[in-house]
């Protein structure tokens, strides 16, 4: 009797512990896009490079104690490499094509992160797809390009596909490390990065105040320290193929979230585009997903 709880428990938290992680990160990045759009303007590079060096130095007492110092190198620098594809490059990549392309485009790039892990056998093809579509349904009416735009989506894409990369090495190479540690070698890391990349090629400056300030603080507290130790948790628990899933939950409830504080009606579209997310997640996280995707039909066989 005693063995059969246990094994019960150990199955809620198998199943629902990562679902409820998932949940939670949905709603604390999609609240940040909502936050950040209706704040002042700030130069993106910037902005980063101050979140994370707050977040650093957040991090630096429990990186004191774990006598981060004595990790063994190669561990330290897989992270640091790992989170390169995660934290830095894809946000340096968008920003080259900031001038050129709606914010609206990358994020529907972003949403294509799935598609490249389920090539990969990490997702089902038809759910990545159906996921990918939702996104195209939300940003309807965003996507207008001209061909003289063409050339400035390879930023974008080029981020999507390093984005995918980075998820599935972190499976790997985040497991000789703790979370804790690999974030805080890695937000040291680019704070000092994207300062640099900021000096570089931003001419805008933070404009400073009290609710700047906060705002900083916050985003640095629960955005990224917070958010990304529960979604490296979630990666190593749920997988990279999951993980990704999180480039479609973000839009979906920012553009909630948008219309219940705007009072606006949603139209098919929208509606759609929701409907399809929400089928794709579902399938995700069903037991029909765990079996791969393309190349894992291919080499089985």
């Amino acid at each position: 009797m005693e063995v059969g709880l246990r094994h019960r428990r150990s199955l809620y938290r198998m199943r629902y512990l990562p679902l409820a992680g998932f949940l939670i990160l949905s709603l604390l990045w999609g609240s940040g896009w909502v936050l950040r759009a209706s704040g002042p303007s700030q130069p993106p590079l910037r902005s980063l490079a101050i979140q994370y060096g707050i977040s650093a130095a957040v991090l630096l007492p429990w990186a004191i104690y774990r006598r981060f110092w004595r990790r063994p190198l190669l561990s330290i620098v897989n992270a640091v490499i790992v989170g390169i594809g995660i934290l830095c490059l894809p946000q340096l990549l968008i920003f080259l094509s900031k001038d050129r392309l709606s914010p609206t485009i990358s994020l529907a790039f972003l949403a294509t992160v799935p598609v490249f892990l389920a090539v990969s056998g990490r997702l089902a093809i038809t759910t990545a797809v159906g996921g990918l579509a939702g996104v195209l349904f939300l940003f309807d009416r965003g996507l207008d390009i001209s061909v003289r735009q063409s050339l400035w989506l390879l930023p974008p894409l080029a981020a999507a596909g390093v984005l995918a990369w980075a998820l599935a090495a972190a499976e790997r190479h985040l497991q000789t490390i703790s979370i804790v540690e690999a974030l805080f070698g890695q937000c040291t890391v680019f704070a000092l990065a994207l300062f640099i990349a900021s000096q570089l090629l931003e001419h805008e400056t933070v404009m400073w105040s009290a609710a700047a300030a906060f705002g900083f603080a916050i985003h640095s507290a629960f955005t990224t320290v917070c958010g990304y130790l529960l979604f490296y948790w979630f990666l190593s628990k749920s997988g990279a193929g999951r993980a990704s899933m999180l480039q479609w939950t973000q839009p979906l409830v920012a553009t909630a979230e948008s219309i219940l504080l705007l009072s606006t009606r949603p139209d098919w579209t929208v509606i759609l585009g929701a409907t399809l997310i929400v089928i794709a997640i579902v399938r995700g996280f069903s037991n029909g997903d765990d079996n791969g995707g393309v190349i894992f039909e291919i080499t089985r066989s």
